[in-house]
C-alpha cells in the first residue's frame, strides 16, 4: 500500500481494584512505567503479575494477557499477539464490556497483519456484545473501526459510510478523544484518495487533542500529516520536524515497524529537498530495518527505495533489493496487499529494462498484469508498449509453437462442448427446480396473508365488543354518581332546613323571659353538633379525591375550611351554608374571603372558583 495508514492500538486500560499484595501493587506500577517504552520489560512484569492469578479478578488477567498481545504487537510478532489476544477472551466469558474491548484490540492485530476478514468478524463480535449491553458509545467505536478496516482494504465507500456512522453516533455522547479518533480515520480515507488538502486540514484539527495526551496515536497521526504536507509540495521543513519528532518518541517507545515507516517518509522530504545522499542513506535504513523485523510494512519500503534508486539510475543497487526481496516472498509476515506489491512491480519493471533484463521485465510485467484488473491506466500503458517493442521478435518465434499446439486444443474444445451441454441441462433442472420452490413457498405465504386476515377481523370484532362494554359500564357509573351528588345535595339542603326551623322557632318563642335557658341551650347544641362527619362519609362517595388534593395543595387549610370548601363544590347557597356551619349567612362571605388569603388568592375571586369547580 503507498499511503501511510497510521496504526492504531486500542489499548485497555487496567481495572482499578485495591492492591492485594505489596508485590501486585509494585508490578502493576512497574507496568505503567514500561507498557509505552519498552514492550519488552513490559511483558516481562505483566508475566510476573500473572504468576498471582489466584489473587487477580478475572477481568484483570484477561486485560494483562490482551496488554501482552499489544506488546508483541508493538514488536511486530503478530503470530504471539494473536495467541495472548485469544487468551484473554477465555478470561471475560461473563463480563461482556471487557470481552467486546478484548474484540476490539484482536480486530486491530488482525487488520496490522492485512488480514482483513478474521478482523471484520472480530469487529462483529465486540458489536453484537455492545448492542445486547446496550453501549452506543462502544457501536460508535466498533463502526470506526470497521471504516478504518475498509479504508485499508481499499473500498472508500463502505469506509466513508462507517466513519460516518461512527462520528454520528460518538458525537451523542460528545465523547471528544473518541470523536477525533475517528475524524483521524476518515482523513487517513481522504488521504488514500489523494485528497491531502482535506485530510491535511482535518489532521490539524485532531492533533491539539491527541497532543494532551501523547501516545503513540498522536505520532502516528504527526506521521500522515507530514506525509501529506510532502504530496502537497507546500512546507518540507513542517513535515521534516513532524517525522523526526515521531521517530524520536517512537524509538522510546520501542515501536520500530512505525519508526521504519516513518524514517522512509524523512527519506521522501530529503530526496525531494535535494539532499539526495541523505535520502539514500535513510531509505537504507529504513528498508533493511523493516526486512530484518519482518515487518508487513516491508514490501511497501522498498518500492519506494527501488523509485529512489531507478530515478537517480542507480541500477546495480536496485537489483540487489529486487533479489532480496524476491527472496523473501515465502515469509508471509513481509506480504501485506495488492497495492504494494503492484507498486513493487512497476519499478521492478524499470529497473529489469534499464538493465537489460527482459525476461525478468516480462515477468514482472505478466505478474502486475494478474493483479490489476485492466491495463488501461497511463502507466500500464507505458509498459506494455516498451514491452511489446522488446519482445516484438520473441513473440513472433513463439507464434510458430502457439500454431503447433492448435490441433491440440481443438479436439479439447469438443470435450468441452460436451461438458457445457451436460452443465446446460444440469442448469435447467436446478432453475426448474427453483421456480417450483418459489411457487410453493408463495402459496403458502398466501395461505397465511388469508389466515391473516380473518385474525385481523376477529380481532377488530372483539375490540368493538370490549369498546361497547366499556362504554355502557362509563355511562353507569356517571349515573351513579349524579345520583350521589342529588342525594347528597338534598341530605345537606334537609339538615339545612331543620336547623333554619329549629332556629326560627327559638327566635319566635312566645316568652323570652320564660324560655331564654331553653333557647341558649339549644342554640348552643345546634352550633356544636358536628354535622360534618355525616356530610363527609356522603361527600367522599362522590368526590373521593377533592379533600385529599385540596389539603396537599394547601396543607394550612383546617378541616372547617375544608368542609367550607366541600360545600362550596357543591354550589350551595350562602343561606344553605350558614347553618351547616353554625354560622350567619354574613359571616359566610367573610370565610370565602379568609380562604382566598389562606390559598394566597385573595384578590383572585374567579380563580378561586374555578379551583373549587375544577378539582375532582
Amino acid at each position: 500500500m503507498k499511503n501511510l495508514i497510521p496504526l492504531t492500538l486500542f489499548i485497555c486500560i487496567y481495572f482499578s481494584s485495591p492492591a492485594q499484595t505489596p508485590k501486585i501493587d509494585k508490578l502493576n506500577q512497574q507496568i505503567e512505567n514500561s507498557v509505552r517504552s519498552n514492550p519488552d520489560s513490559a511483558k516481562i512484569y505483566m508475566f510476573r503479575l500473572l504468576k498471582h492469578s489466584a489473587e487477580l479478578h478475572d477481568t484483570i488477567i484477561a486485560v494483562t494477557y490482551s496488554n501482552i498481545g499489544i506488546q508483541y504487537n508493538k514488536l511486530a510478532v503478530l503470530d504471539s499477539s494473536e495467541f495472548y489476544m485469544k487468551k484473554a477472551l477465555l478470561y471475560a466469558e461473563n463480563y461482556p464490556l471487557t470481552r467486546a474491548q478484548l474484540y476490539l484490540n484482536l480486530a486491530i492485530n488482525y487488520r496490522i497483519g492485512s488480514r482483513y476478514e478474521e478482523s471484520l468478524k472480530a469487529l462483529d463480535s465486540a458489536m453484537q456484545l455492545y448492542k445486547e449491553e446496550d453501549d452506543r458509545q462502544g457501536e460508535g467505536i466498533v463502526l470506526g473501526e470497521m471504516g478504518s478496516n475498509y479504508n485499508y482494504m481499499m473500498n472508500s465507500e463502505k469506509a466513508l459510510e462507517y466513519l460516518k456512522k461512527s462520528i454520528a453516533i460518538l458525537s451523542e455522547g460528545k465523547n471528544v478523544r473518541e470523536l477525533s479518533v475517528v475524524r483521524q480515520k476518515l482523513a487517513n480515507l481522504y488521504y488514500n484518495n489523494r485528497n491531502y488538502a482535506f485530510a491535511r486540514d482535518i489532521y490539524e484539527e485532531v492533533l491539539p487533542v491527541f497532543a494532551k495526551n501523547k501516545s503513540a496515536n498522536y505520532y502516528y497521526t504527526l506521521i500522515s500529516y507530514a506525509n501529506c504536507l510532502v504530496h502537497l509540495e507546500e512546507n518540507y521543513q513542517a513535515a521534516e520536524e513532524a517525522l523526526k519528532e515521531a521517530i524520536s518518541a517512537l524509538k522510546l517507545m520501542n515501536n520500530m515497524e512505525i519508526v521504519w515507516v516513518s524514517v522512509s517518509n524523512l527519506a521522501q522530504v530529503y530526496n525531494a529537498t535535494d539532499r539526495t545522499q541523505l535520502a539514500q542513506n535513510a531509505y537504507q535504513e529504513a528498508y533493511e530495518g523493516s526486512f530484518q523485523l519482518n515487518s508487513p510494512r516491508f514490501l511497501e519500503i522498498s518500492a519506494q527505495y527501488l523509485d529512489f534508486l531507478n530515478s537517480h539510475k542507480l541500477y546495480s543497487q536496485a537489483l540487489n533489493v529486487i533479489g532480496q526481496v524476491k527472496s523473501s516472498s515465502k515469509i508471509p509476515l513481509l506480504k501485506m496487499n495488492a497495492d504494494n506489491e503492484i507498486a513493487f512491480l512497476k519499478e521492478a519493471v524499470a529497473t529489469y529494462s534499464q538493465s537489460g533484463l527482459v525476461e525478468n521485465a516480462l515477468e514482472a510485467f505478466e505478474r502486475m498484469d494478474f493483479l490489476k484488473d485492466s491495463l488501461n491506466t497511463a502507466i500500464n500503458q507505458t509498459k506494455s508498449l516498451e514491452l511489446q517493442q522488446t519482445y516484438q521478435n520473441e513473440l513472433q518465434r513463439e507464434k510458430n509453437i502457439v500454431l503447433e499446439k492448435n490441433n491440440e486444443l481443438l479436439s479439447e474444445n469438443n470435450s468441452k462442448k460436451d461438458k457445457i451441454l451436460f452443465l446446460s441441462i444440469l442448469s435447467f433442472a436446478l432453475v426448474l427446480a427453483m421456480v417450483l420452490l418459489l411457487y410453493l413457498a408463495n402459496r403458502n405465504k398466501l395461505k397465511l396473508q388469508n389466515q391473516l386476515v380473518v385474525n385481523l377481523e376477529n380481532s377488530k370484532e372483539v375490540l368493538e365488543e370490549n369498546h361497547k362494554l366499556e362504554s355502557e359500564l362509563l355511562e353507569e357509573r356517571e349515573r351513579t354518581l349524579a345520583n350521589k351528588e342529588k342525594e347528597l345535595v338534598q341530605v345537606s339542603l334537609e339538615i339545612s332546613n331543620l336547623k333554619s326551623k329549629i332556629i326560627e322557632l327559638i327566635d319566635l318563642r312566645e316568652n323570652p323571659e320564660q324560655s331564654h335557658a331553653l333557647a341558649s341551650e339549644l342554640k348552643e347544641l345546634l352550633g356544636n353538633h358536628n354535622y360534618w362527619k355525616y356530610f363527609k362519609g356522603k361527600f367522599v362517595e362522590v368526590h373521593p379525591a377533592f379533600a385529599l388534593l385540596l389539603t396537599e395543595m394547601f396543607p394550612n387549610l383546617s378541616d372547617n375550611d375544608i368542609a367550607f370548601c366541600c360545600m362550596l363544590k357543591l354550589q350551595l347557597s350562602a343561606k344553605e351554608i350558614a347553618p351547616l356551619m353554625g354560622i350567619s349567612v354574613e359571616q359566610v362571605d367573610s370565610k370565602k374571603a379568609s380562604l382566598r388569603r389562606k390559598m394566597g388568592m385573595e384578590d383572585d375571586i374567579l380563580g378561586f372558583e374555578k379551583l373549587i369547580d375544577h378539582l375532582e
